[in-house]
């Protein structure tokens, strides 16, 4: 599989989102080794092609090229033996796409279909229905509410029917999407728990781009309403717990303009929740608000120092957060640590 760059981080038309570009980089699992191999250090060209497995050095140089190229890597010259040498490292974009491919490596374990290795040719489909998935509207009209092939394509305009009907099949294939039952013509489809546990590489790459990969797209509204309608019907609650809550983001308006506020509205009635578009945000209840870094922090790593949370029941709004966070990462491992 020829190896993608950061500019070439689009679908075959044109269109891509936050996160998408890094999830990406390992539907090549070329890719996902080079970058393994440099977390023991600096290597010359030579050690890759023997620690990834002897690939040709046309095929091993390119992909280098590419993580060059994205900012995964950087190069410097060094002594060795009568001659100067290049050797590549990561940079720190670098070290936080190890993370992402160790998310994804926990992710694609646990597909319902069987383990899928993400450095084996198996996991070029499945990351790469995931990330077209997430590069169209397709995930976030699915989390709201099942829909048949027929549906999606009235709903996603911008998308042909051939390309919206690859991606389904794909996710489908791949255990993403799964049939719900029904009646009349056509047959919904909704995420998986599978699919919906994806939130995590999803969001750390998303948080990879916003830190250290200028020019990615931004955060928009449909990224928002997907990542938090994805993952709810996964948070467990206590069953005392009742009440509203506004889930928001204060994403980047556009040519820098006031800051929208996206996000869902949540309804808890017995410890059960359900959720639905904030359409437009009026005094809620309780809420848990911030921009989008603190949001993916929150999701990522647990805490909501960066959120402002209040209202009536705090506590529901923090139970909330925290519940995004245990859901996706129900099988987390430890992450490997790197040296320069």
């Amino acid at each position: 599989m020829q190896n993608v760059g950061i500019s070439a981080f689009r679908d075959s038309q044109g269109m891509h989102r936050a996160g998408a570009r890094v999830i990406s980089l390992f539907a090549n699992p070329l890719n996902t080794r080079i970058l393994r191999a440099h977390a023991e250090g600096p290597r010359r060209l030579a050690q890759l092609r023997e620690e990834v497995g002897w690939a040709a050095e046309a095929t091993v140089r390119s992909a280098v090229n590419g993580l060059l190229k994205c900012g995964a890597l950087l190069k410097r010259s060094e002594e060795g033996g009568t001659r100067r040498a290049v050797v590549t490292y990561l940079s720190p974009a670098g070290e936080e796409m190890l993370a992402v491919a160790d998310d994804l490596e926990a992710w694609l374990s646990a597909c319902p279909q069987g383990p899928i290795a993400i450095e084996d040719d198996n996991a070029k489909v499945a990351v790469r229905a995931l990330a077209d998935g997430w590069s169209s509207a397709l995930m976030r009209e699915l989390a709201a509410t099942p829909l048949a092939l027929t549906e999606l394509a009235t709903r996603i305009a911008d998308l042909s029917y051939p390309s919206l009907e690859r991606r389904v099949n794909w996710m489908r294939r791949t255990g993403q999407l799964a049939p719900v039952e029904h009646r009349g013509r056509g047959v919904p489809l909704a995420p998986t728990d599978w699919l919906r546990r994806s939130l995590a590489p999803l969001c750390r790459a998303g948080r990879c781009e916003l830190r250290h990969l200028p020019g990615s797209p931004p955060v928009t509204a449909v990224e928002v309403e997907a990542a938090f309608l994805l993952a709810l019907p996964l948070v467990r609650l206590d069953e005392a717990m009742s009440g509203s809550c506004l889930l928001a983001v204060l994403v980047d308006g556009e040519g820098g303009g006031k800051r929208p506020l996206v996000g869902v509205e949540v309804e808890v009635e017995g410890g059960e929740i359900s959720a639905g578009p904030a359409e437009r945000p009026s005094e809620p209840e309780n809420w848990a608000l911030g921009s989008t870094e603190p949001w993916l922090d929150a999701v990522l790593d647990g805490g909501t120092d960066g959120l402002r949370i209040g209202g009536a029941d705090p506590d529901l709004a923090a139970a909330l957060v925290r519940g995004l966070h245990e859901s996706v990462f129900v099988d987390r491992r430890p992450r490997r640590t790197t040296s320069a």
